[in-house]
């Protein structure tokens, strides 16, 4: 009588060095790791609703650092009116705003993406001082280009006040104008 035992591990000893060393047929090949280069200053351009349209600087390690952001941006103030049907109101202000933020990448994703969070400054000229707390999300699409995604939510304790020093309408009632947030893209050079 045979002994089946042996056969099966050799079997298996067989198939499973054919699959670690080759990949299958009609399976594509692994994409090679993207060599990273120098991570510690970047400079870039940013669009979005976090701080607008305008440039990036990025210092430290691939893993914690400093971010910081300035351009031009629309500030989107809803509220309503001071009568007795409380109409819907939507005023949209021209702002130039500055973050500074600390951030620190946690997770190292497949293919040279990092993701983390990041905290910090908010300086805005039509809604005064705050801080923000956010995501950072960079991914390497070369040696020294990587597409970047910083945002999430700001405060500014003193934005009601600035409402009122900028003109805004005394006949309606904002609706946390201190709540402000969003994201920007950006492009990031790494010299």
């Amino acid at each position: 009588m045979v002994r089946l035992a042996p056969i099966v591990i050799l079997a298996l000893a067989i198939s499973h060095d054919a699959r670690g060393d080759a990949p299958a047929a009609g399976t594509p090949a692994p994409a090679p790791e993207l060599v990273r280069r120098q991570r510690s200053v970047g400079i870039g351009a940013e669009i979005g609703l976090n701080t607008g349209i305008g440039p990036a600087l990025h210092l430290g390690t691939p893993q914690f650092g400093l971010y910081a952001a300035a351009g031009l941006m629309p500030v989107f103030i809803v509220g309503n009116e001071q009568s007795s049907t409380r109409s819907l109101t939507f005023d949209v202000y021209r702002a130039f705003e500055v973050n500074a933020d600390l951030y620190a990448m946690f997770i190292k994703g497949t293919q040279g993406t990092d993701l983390g969070l990041s905290g910090g400054y908010s300086g805005n000229t039509f809604l005064g001082n705050g801080f923000n707390l956010g995501i950072a999300v960079r991914h390497d699409l070369g040696e020294k280009l990587a597409f970047t995604l910083f945002g999430g939510l700001e405060y500014f304790p003193d934005a009601r006040s600035h409402l009122i020093a900028h003109d805004y309408p005394a006949t309606r009632d904002a609706s946390r104008p201190q709540l402000q947030g969003g994201v920007n893209l950006g492009l990031v050079f790494y010299p």
